[in-house]
């Protein structure tokens, strides 16, 4: 197929990717409500952008609601499928709905699910996925439409818009709830941008983050003041996700494969940031990216708060400023969100009055969602969240007394999911391969690596 480019005058903006567990592997559910983590006394700072904010309520208008049918129970118990036990330590916290859980280890977790899926054997009523792949589950006829468990769109009007769109088919239908948003935003070490940039507060580190050129600027400032003993970033993909989901556009339109320019932009970022030696050359969850947090040679993490909390360097109890560091956080050059995790009810699920009831207990109910909140989640309610931001005695104590919803709601507010498609983890894949392909120089131009790129994904029949 012949790749066309789409010049945007307008960049919605959106972000793909993974979700996490731990740090010393590729994880998938997150839900950081650990409430030892957080402090509710004392002044936080606050980001200027989230008092000017205002979330709208969800917009259901764009989603085909179907009938909501009333629905009971005809098996015995819930059967739940998971890769890790976030998703169930949430049932047993706040829902009082008994079920039976399956959990499969996470790089193979999606051949357990196709493999029931397709046989009905010992098939779940529930299952989770993370951002990665759900909308593989969501375009399929293996779940059904939370109408036809029994849930309303009047019930969603509080969720994060983009956590919709997320959760839809190919006809707008919604299909799987998130009880987290996951809008990210830029951790960094407070001492090294103090020693490097030669600022530490949240508001004075904005404008080295402000713009790419900004960035970029930051990013030889503080090779050159370290004597190239720290980078700003550990590895180019750190930020790709920036760019990724600030397309006007998704990879596959018509059944032709789209590059947006915004992909060029990253090509051309990401090739300075080689060349210029501005990195550590990492791979994401990598050992030498995970450690790289921890040794004082990497300034900055783009991410949620989900990364926060598990993985930047605390000690083994806990938060301790004076052998980590204290850390930091601002809004990255571009709004963006990485990962989540989306209940969805199976084809073959026989307990839908109870499916709907967790899905309610974790994703729906108010003083659920407080709660998590108050541990540090950034939860799927605009009413939380916003009321959290403009609290002043609520704050974060890895973050040095700031409170992080205030930076990261004006990032939740502008994201778009629009451009998401059911097989961008494949794509992301091939298109990643080839951009670090053309950053490392063993393809010779942007053109050569677009090519590649297309050639990869028709020979795995996505085009």
């Amino acid at each position: 197929m012949k790749t066309k480019k789409i010049v945007a005058l307008v960049l919605s903006m959106a972000m793909v990717l993974g979700v996490i567990a731990a740090c010393d592997e590729k994880p998938a559910e997150t839900s950081a409500s650990d409430s030892s983590a957080v402090e509710t006394s004392g002044d936080a700072t606050e980001s200027s952008e989230s008092q000017e904010t205002e979330d709208p309520a969800a917009d259901t208008s764009e989603f085909t609601e179907l009938t909501v049918q009333d629905v009971t129970d005809d098996g015995d118990k819930v059967v739940v499928y998971g890769w890790n036990d976030e998703f169930p330590g949430l049932v047993d916290k706040y829902s009082q709905v008994p079920y039976d859980v399956v959990l499969t280890e996470s790089n193979s977790y999606q051949t357990k699910l196709d493999q029931v899926l397709t046989s009905a054997d010992e098939a779940p009523d529930l299952f989770v996925c993370d951002a990665d792949y759900a909308g593989k589950y969501m375009n399929s006829a293996n779940t059904i439409a939370i109408n036809n468990i029994g849930i309303a769109y009047s019930e969603l009007e509080q969720m994060y818009n983009y956590t919709l769109q997320f959760a839809c088919d190919d006809s707008n239908v919604i299909k799987g709830l998130a009880w987290q948003a996951c809008p990210c935003g830029v951790f960094y070490n407070k001492a090294l941008t103090q020693e490097y940039l030669g600022v530490s507060d949240p508001d004075d580190v904005k404008a080295k983050f402000a713009t790419w050129d900004a960035f970029l600027e930051s990013a030889r400032t503080v090779k050159e003041q370290s004597n190239g003993a720290a980078k700003i970033v550990s590895g180019i993909d750190d930020i790709w996700r920036s760019y990724l989901n600030t397309r006007s556009q998704g990879w596959i339109v018509n059944g032709e494969l789209v590059i947006d320019p915004v992909m060029e932009d990253y090509f051309d970022l990401g090739k300075t940031l080689h060349d210029e030696d501005l990195t550590w050359q990492t791979t994401q969850w990598s050992d030498a990216w995970t450690n790289n947090a921890g040794n004082k040679s990497t300034v900055a993490y783009f991410g949620p708060m989900w990364l926060g909390h598990f993985c930047l360097p605390f000690g083994a109890d806990g938060y301790d400023a004076a052998t980590n560091g204290a850390w930091g956080l601002t809004n990255a050059p571009a709004p963006s969100f990485w990962g989540g995790t989306w209940m969805m009810a199976s084809k073959y699920c026989d307990m839908k009055a109870s499916c709907a009831q967790i899905m309610r207990d974790v994703a729906l109910t108010e003083a659920n969602l407080q709660d998590m909140a108050n541990g540090g989640e950034f939860v799927n309610s605009i009413a939380i969240m916003q009321a959290l931001a403009a609290d002043t005695t609520f704050s974060v104590d890895w973050l040095d007394g700031q409170n992080p919803a205030a930076v990261l709601l004006a990032s939740a507010s502008t994201i778009d999911n629009s451009t998401v498609g059911k097989d961008d983890q494949t794509i992301n894949d091939e298109f990643t391969t080839a951009a670090n392909s053309y950053f490392e120089g063993t393809i010779a131009s942007v053109a050569d690596a677009e090519a590649a790129f297309e050639a990869a994904l028709q020979e795995l029949g996505v085009i």
